[in-house]
């Protein structure tokens, strides 16, 4: 019970010294915190890149998806074709003619 004591009485210490610094550098000017919201300029201005990277990121990643599922796509139907076309191996081990395009009569 003590230890815990301990504990909430040293994050609390922590804490103070945390905001009584943070008061004392934006007094003497060593944070530049243009709006007063107590967070620092350069901490809101990284957020920001963050947030852009990540919304060019995002778009990139959908387009990428888009250009999956369509190659996807055209792989399962190539995989189709071949699973069609599986039913002519029997035959052309027979010796049998291998069907293709039928002539015009033509020539």
């Amino acid at each position: 019970m003590e230890n815990i004591i301990l504990i909430v009485f040293g994050v609390v210490v922590f804490v103070t010294a945390v905001i009584g610094l943070a008061m004392f550098l934006n007094k003497k000017g060593w944070l530049a915190d243009s709006d007063n919201d107590w967070i620092p300029d350069v901490i809101e201005s990284k957020v920001s890149d963050v947030k852009t990277e990540l919304a060019e990121l995002k778009a990139d990643l959908e387009a990428t998806k888009d250009r999956l599922h369509k190659e996807v796509q055209d792989v399962g139907k190539a995989i189709k074709e071949v699973g069609n076309q599986l039913g002519d191996i029997p035959a052309a081990f027979s010796g049998k003619k291998r069907p293709g395009r039928k002539t015009n009569g033509k020539k």
